[in-house]
């Protein structure tokens, strides 16, 4: 079965140096660019995989910028709109018990109970 298989498998799996240019014939610009490229690559495998990595990430980034926003549904709308009523609700409550303490504290209520309470204590002394 082994024999079925061509070097070229073999050269593959085992990790061997293998000249693609052999079996596909190439123009020659082309052929040297390609030798050029893979003796960069053989010299330079960490920066080669840095690359990779960068333009992996660069590909990525560009698919999430490029991908539409999910459609809102439609409660969530209603959720949100909701949400900014109770919030002008609480604003205007607040703005509501601020005016009333300012109303108490302007009715002097602490004299007229006091007079209350002395009339109240002289009632039973």
């Amino acid at each position: 079965m082994a024999a079925d298989w061509e070097p070229s498998y073999f050269a593959f799996v085992m990790n061997l140096p293998y000249d693609i240019s052999a079996d596909i014939p190439l123009p020659p610009p082309v052929a040297t660019c390609g030798a050029q490229f893979e003796n960069c690559v053989r010299k330079n495998p960490g920066g080669t995989l840095l690359l990779a990595v960068g333009l992996g990430l660069v590909a990525v980034l560009a698919v999430r910028v490029l991908t539409p926003a999910p459609p809102r549904s439609r409660a969530m709308c209603l959720l949100e709109d909701i949400q900014q009523h109770l919030a002008a609700l609480a604003k205007q409550g607040r703005h509501a018990v601020d005016q009333g303490a300012d109303s108490l504290g302007g009715l002097h209520l602490d004299r007229t109970f006091g007079k209350l309470s002395r009339r109240f204590k002289s009632l039973f002394h």
